[in-house]
């Protein structure tokens, strides 16, 4: 008996040492970094002095009554809102359009894919002379139509408005792909079976399509969330958070606190908030997934 318990106990200890190479960047790069994070937020710290204070849960009782931290929640919401659904409902069109077309699809699919491979930074920048008020393609054209110049990047409205196209045309390349993807992958004989049967348009696609590829259509939805709710390069090179704050949404308001203002202590308490939503959003679509696909 003591035999097989001390080679269980060697057993472990290798299987931990194999394990070693994964977790020590896992506690350095994120538990750490996470747990630091979290104290910090209970202090005062302004990011350049050794010294600082405690001050409880002050850090967040601030943020429940500041109003810019209002306005930022509603862009974060606005923002995901718009960055989320659209891609994916144009994804779907494209990809049926594209199912039904074989020469040059393969083509077609990977320059439309160019646009989620391309730095977000590169792209926002061209996007920037796109919306110019003075040189941008978009003002020439409402220019040739009678339509004066629009101040595409400096109105509280159309700034979002900017934001948010550039972010769904990124998102578009990735929702196309998987869901061409997807929609290959379908049983020719069920599709043949539907047809014969009547079952064509809106009906084959609420009856044969969306269920079969429901589950890429929740990947992507988590996916595209995720991702909106830590936007933040497009908005720095777009609008830099403006104006007035228009565009501002959690992670650039972390930003600008911690390394514009240097705040730090509050911008941790703001990155604890920022986890615990996500943390909530990725639970809501953990039990949805599994009310959908676990029945």
């Amino acid at each position: 008996m003591s035999g097989l318990t001390s080679r269980s106990i060697k057993d472990n200890l290798w299987s931990f040492a194999l394990l070693l190479p994964i977790l020590i960047p896992l506690v350095v790069f994120w538990i750490y970094p996470m747990v630091s994070t979290f104290h910090i937020s209970f202090t005062d710290w302004n990011y350049i002095s050794p010294e600082f204070n405690y001050v409880g849960l002050e850090n967040y009782k601030d943020f429940i009554g500041d109003s810019f931290f209002i306005k930022v929640l509603i862009n974060t919401l606005v923002f995901t809102t718009f960055t989320v659904v659209p891609p994916i409902i144009l994804g779907l069109y494209v990809a049926i359009l594209l199912s039904k077309i074989k020469a040059l699809r393969t083509f077609f699919v990977a320059t439309i894919f160019s646009s989620w491979i391309t730095p977000t930074i590169v792209v926002s920048m061209v996007w920037v002379s796109v919306f110019d008020k003075d040189t941008g393609i978009i003002n020439a054209i409402l220019e040739v139509v009678g339509i004066a110049p629009v101040e595409w990047l400096g109105g509280q409205t159309s700034s979002m408005i900017v934001v948010i196209v550039v972010t769904v045309w990124r998102y578009l390349g990735l929702s196309i792909l998987l869901l061409t993807s997807s929609l290959a992958k379908l049983d020719p004989e069920v599709e043949k079976a539907n047809d014969l049967d009547g079952g064509k348009g809106l009906r084959k696609l609420t009856k044969i399509t969306l269920p079969a590829i429901s589950p890429m259509l929740l990947f992507l939805f988590i996916l595209f969330t995720l991702d909106s709710l830590k936007a933040y390069d497009q908005i720095y090179i777009l609008t830099q958070g403006g104006p007035s704050g228009a565009t501002s949404t959690i992670m650039y308001y972390f930003y600008v606190l911690a390394f514009e203002w240097y705040e730090t202590g509050p911008a941790s308490a703001l990155a604890i908030i920022f986890l615990v939503i996500c943390l909530l959003i990725s639970s809501i679509n953990y039990i949805i997934s599994k009310l959908l696909f676990n029945k």
